[in-house]
């Protein structure tokens, strides 16, 4: 007889385990539920409904760890954690669907939470998300960041063709620099860059094309000229109404990014109580803003910022808890030639690449890089050990 120790990161692998005991295929998906535990955090709930959630998460087996104030029977609102197998949440949503004090609602989130399937559509068509989705990064800004700018209408188009045969999903073409401390151009400068790229890309290329912008004019020209999404670093702060109902209207995809302040100040002292937190709570918030105009929940993909108004542990905390939002819909990780990487490893192409492997190992659904062909092949490493 030998005992050792089984590790158990996912669903799937738990299925597994169970599958090789040669147990019953009838309930081998019933035990496989019992074996992933989920840690879910539920902010600024009802104390009074804190209290029963806690109850009927022992009724269930599963646990909640709540503020001494509920338990004190005090009036008020607090944070819970709930430590739960998929199991004893299914029953849990049962349960609390009856309850008053907004756990009726908690239900609804809570089987999201388990039963959510990610999909992110454009125009009439959805994208796969079953496998990492590679963005290939197209800069018609000569003073990018990632010193790869171009303004040749002819080499965007060739990059963009090369990266579609080393294995992007997505080409996202941006005219605009957003590194810290720049100041941002006008939209008929913008425009002039981008569009003569765009046309000669778009006649090339069969995969989905992004464009970089947060302004509506540009957008509106973009789309007419055959972009299929918006990446958006203002989460339609800046476009607001117009450049929302534009997106709906076409049914283009947008990607909502989260940015403490703006490019000039945004990496001065940025500070956060909670970074994870709060960055689900403004992304939470921008996505209910778009809907409102019309834009559809599977049209919207949101990403955390790495690096738009965050320290270094700031970053490093959003990439290792990016899965948290996951909930929201398709989750995008842009930490490519960041400074932040940078600053951990050195200028070394090695650590950019780690960084994009981290982030999808991490949870994120579609990664925007600078270097495409490096990337598609490290991903084959996750793809394989996912399969197993």
């Amino acid at each position: 007889m030998i005992i050792r120790k089984a590790v158990v990161n996912n669903f799937n692998d738990a299925k597994t385990l169970v599958k090789n005991t040669r147990c019953n295929v009838s309930v081998c998906e019933h035990l496989a539920k019992k074996g992933v535990i989920v840690a879910i955090v539920i902010e600024k709930i009802d104390n009074r409904a804190a209290n029963i959630l806690k109850q009927d998460a022992i009724s269930v087996g599963a646990d909640a760890a709540v503020s001494e104030d509920v338990s004190r029977f005090k009036q008020g609102v607090s944070d819970v954690v709930l430590f739960a197998a998929i199991n004893q949440i299914e029953k849990l949503v049962n349960k609390l669907r009856l309850q008053s004090f907004g756990l009726k609602e908690v239900s609804l989130s809570l089987d999201n939470v388990i039963n959510k399937r990610k999909v992110f559509k454009y125009k009439e068509k959805t994208l796969d998300l079953s496998k990492t989705v590679v963005m290939g990064i197209v800069n018609m800004d000569p003073n990018s960041f990632s010193g790869d700018g171009l303004i040749d209408s002819d080499k965007a188009c060739k990059q963009a063709m090369e990266f579609e045969k080393f294995g992007a999903g997505i080409i996202d073409i941006g005219a605009e620099s957003s590194r810290p401390g720049v100041k941002l151009i006008n939209a008929k400068t913008e425009i002039n860059r981008l569009i003569p790229a765009l046309k000669k890309i778009r006649k090339n290329v069969k995969i989905p094309i992004s464009v970089d912008t947060y302004k509506y004019e540009t957008a509106k020209v973009a789309l007419a000229e055959g972009a299929d999404i918006i990446n958006d670093i203002f989460a339609l702060r800046k476009g607001k109404e117009k450049l929302a109902k534009l997106i709906a209207d076409t049914k283009a995809g947008v990607i909502l990014v989260h940015m403490k302040g703006v490019p000039k100040n945004m990496q001065t002292d940025p500070e956060y109580k909670n970074c994870t937190s709060e960055v689900y709570k403004f992304l939470f918030k921008r996505k209910e803003y778009a809907m409102g105009f019309g834009i559809k929940a599977e049209r919207i993909a949101v990403d955390p910022g790495p690096g738009f108004g965050k320290t270094v542990k700031h970053n490093v905390e959003l990439i290792k808890n990016i899965d948290v939002l996951s909930t929201l819909g398709a989750v995008v990780g842009a930490v490519s030639r960041k400074k932040f990487v940078r600053s951990l490893a050195g200028e070394d192409k090695t650590a950019f690449i780690a960084a994009n492997f981290l982030t999808v190992f991490c949870g994120a659904d579609i990664i925007r890089v600078h270097d495409v062909k490096e990337t598609v092949n490290v991903l084959k490493i996750i793809e394989t050990f996912r399969g197993v």
